[in-house]
């Protein structure tokens, strides 16, 4: 489960909690539009595959020197290459929304003003599915929908 929002009160719906009610509302909304043939709560998507960088410490080499006597030795956070694998990224939305029609909808809910880094993991996950995320927004009783 990722971080509660400032003023983000969990919500149980249907069984599932949900992380404010602005997500719950707009999940009621979703189901019942006749337009929705079905939705996928909190889909995950890697953003960033695992990659493998030179450890500093490694040196190339996968020893490192010690302490005590200064010979070289395995070093455990190096494989035997000076590499170390780190792990990717992954991106949750709110919900991925199947229509009847065939397309899909990746959508995140904001009840406020998104966190500074939003932007940038928007277009991560953007660049790895290869579509558009929506982003809705409750401002004053309004449901407003940016793209």
């Amino acid at each position: 489960m990722r971080a509660r929002n400032w003023n983000a009160k969990k919500t149980f719906v249907n069984g599932i909690l949900f992380d404010s009610k602005f997500e719950a509302d707009y999940y009621m909304r979703l189901l019942a539009d006749p337009d929705v043939e079905k939705v996928e709560v909190q889909p995950v998507f890697d953003v960033i595959p695992a990659y493998t960088v030179m450890y500093y410490r490694c040196n190339g080499s996968g020893k490192q020197p010690s302490l005590k006597t200064e010979k070289l030795i395995n070093y455990t956070l190096c494989s035997g290459k000076g590499e170390k694998t780190k792990t990717g990224a992954k991106y949750t939305a709110e919900f991925k929304v199947y229509y009847k029609d065939g397309r899909t909808e990746i959508v995140d809910v904001k009840g406020g003003p998104a966190p500074r880094d939003f932007t940038l993991r928007r277009k991560l996950l953007e660049k790895a599915i290869g579509q558009e995320g929506t982003v809705i927004e409750y401002n004053k009783d309004k449901w407003n929908r940016k793209r």
